[in-house]
């Protein structure tokens, strides 16, 4: 229906206020564009995979995520919903800029370049640990690899647009082991839940 707001969950996160608030993203923005600032490959996508595998994983690992913000799911994968506003304020400060880079076949990438130096006055050791792991992850993939890549069971469960609570970090596109299912589908017989 027009107008109505989407169903969210209670008890579920979609945001975390950590010290520091949006600049956490900001400095993950600078963070990510410094470390990719020599890749054969890096654009606005990769931007956004990068941050999310590194905000969900932590979350996942440690229940505290690295930057906290909320993030909703689009054609491409998951972003920050405030990624786009946020990267036209810092380009206008003279913080980024956005170069068009010509990756061939007509293709072209938005490469965020940082004139700005990354502070990291927020993050942890840990959080930069997930931050520089979702970065080597990325390395080699172009943006429709990392976006393939990103389309994972959390991202599956929602629409384009809807929001992503940081519980998705707890799905998984891998088989359950043989004794983990086994496991599953006593539970289920006892509980009643299968059809058969």
């Amino acid at each position: 229906m027009m107008g109505q707001k989407p169903y969210k969950p209670k008890g579920l996160t979609y945001k975390v206020n950590l010290p520091g608030g949006k600049d956490r993203l900001t400095e993950a923005i600078l963070y990510v564009a410094e470390a990719y600032k020599d890749a054969a490959r890096f654009g606005l996508i990769k931007l956004n995979k990068v941050i999310w595998r590194a905000d969900f994983a932590a979350f996942a690992a440690r229940r505290v995520p690295v930057t906290g913000r909320s993030y909703q799911r689009l054609q491409f994968g998951p972003a920050p919903v405030e990624m786009r506003p946020l990267l036209n304020e810092l380009e206008q400060s003279g913080t980024i800029e956005i170069d068009r880079v010509e990756v061939g076949e007509g293709k072209v990438e938005q490469r965020v370049v940082a004139i700005l130096p990354p502070h990291n006055r927020f993050f942890s050791p840990s959080d930069v640990e997930f931050l520089d792991a979702a970065i080597h992850h990325y390395w080699d993939k172009t943006g429709v690899e990392a976006s393939d890549d990103s389309h994972d069971m959390g991202w599956r469960t929602r629409e384009t647009g809807d929001e992503m609570p940081y519980e998705l970090a707890f799905l998984s596109d891998q088989p359950l082991e043989d004794e983990a299912l086994a496991r599953f589908v006593e539970k289920a017989g006892a509980r009643r839940w299968t059809s058969a």
